[in-house]
């Protein structure tokens, strides 16, 4: 069996650090909530932008490797495409706490927690994705794995529909505002997870 070379793996490895941020990102959006104090969120916030910013640090090493190689693995695009949305992922689920703050959310609906929760799996699904994708030629478990984000996905398209029936039916207009825009956050957050599934799921079929 071929081994892939240290330089190969630079770019894997980039994809698996950066879904790492991710869930370092949504572990503390729900510490956040699950200890919710309006008052600290401010330095919640901050916590959560370093892990941005180095989420973005990330993926300047790996756009400058790109840049410079003669060779990639996998297509050029292809690996920008893939970096690009992680980026997205963890800048949404950043934007779900920022909504929070400055929608001057003083308490938590009971449906966002679980929400978040169904957000998280998501992303420890994309981020074994990564793990495996390596080997992609070989491996048994990344279909499961690209199903198993969707299902996430779904999942969290379900949720995103009855939590806007629930806030249209029980709010009055003021509250239906602000938390739309926090649910959609959630929402945003799920689709760019589904979007990396889809995008590796594209390489594949692609290298096969």
């Amino acid at each position: 069996m071929n081994k892939r070379s240290d330089r190969d793996m630079f770019y894997f490895n980039n994809m698996v650090e950066c879904s790492e941020l991710a869930e370092q990102a949504i572990a503390k959006l729900l510490e956040a909530l699950n200890d919710f104090d309006p008052d600290s969120l401010p330095h919640r916030l901050r916590d959560m932008h370093l892990i941005e910013q180095a989420g973005d640090q990330k993926k300047h090493e790996l756009m400058q490797h790109v840049s410079e190689a003669f060779i990639t693995p996998i297509e050029r695009e292809d690996i920008v495409a893939i970096s690009n949305i992680l980026d997205d992922v963890i800048d949404d689920i950043e934007d779900i706490l920022i909504q929070i703050y400055v929608s001057n959310v003083r308490e938590l609906r009971y449906d966002i927690i679980p929400s978040c929760e169904n957000a998280q799996k998501c992303v420890a699904s994309v981020k074994a994705l990564l793990k495996e994708f390596p080997n992609f030629k070989k491996s048994t478990t990344i279909h499961k794995l690209i199903v198993d984000v969707n299902g996430y996905e779904e999942q969290g398209d379900k949720r995103f529909m009855d939590s806007m029936v629930r806030l249209y039916r029980e709010d009055s207009i003021d509250p239906v505002v602000r938390w739309k825009a926090v649910y959609q956050c959630i929402e945003d957050t799920m689709d760019s997870c589904e979007d990396v599934a889809d995008t590796v799921q594209t390489v594949i079929m692609k290298n096969l």
